[in-house]
């Protein structure tokens, strides 16, 4: 692993650090977490093209016409004897 040394205003390790006690970890581990969860690379156009198809697409798939109240609730619903 590589080490990082930062420059941080005293208020905002102050803040930092109650902030990982409350978590129980440390600052350290919260900034590690923090780079970690960042994008290895930005998102190519295959995949901006792919959350569009996807967004469009819709969550129950392709369906030509809007769910109704009833058809939604019984979705939602199971047998019950």
């Amino acid at each position: 692993m590589a080490t990082l040394t930062i420059t941080l205003d005293p208020e905002v390790l102050q803040t930092a650090q109650r902030e990982a006690e409350i978590r129980h970890t440390s600052v350290e581990d919260m900034l590690s977490d923090y780079l970690r969860g960042l994008p290895k690379a930005p998102p190519t156009d295959e995949d901006i093209e792919e959350l569009i198809r996807l967004i469009d697409e819709g969550p129950l798939g392709t369906i030509d016409r809007p769910l109704t109240r009833e058809e939604i609730y019984a979705e939602r619903t199971w047998p019950r004897s």
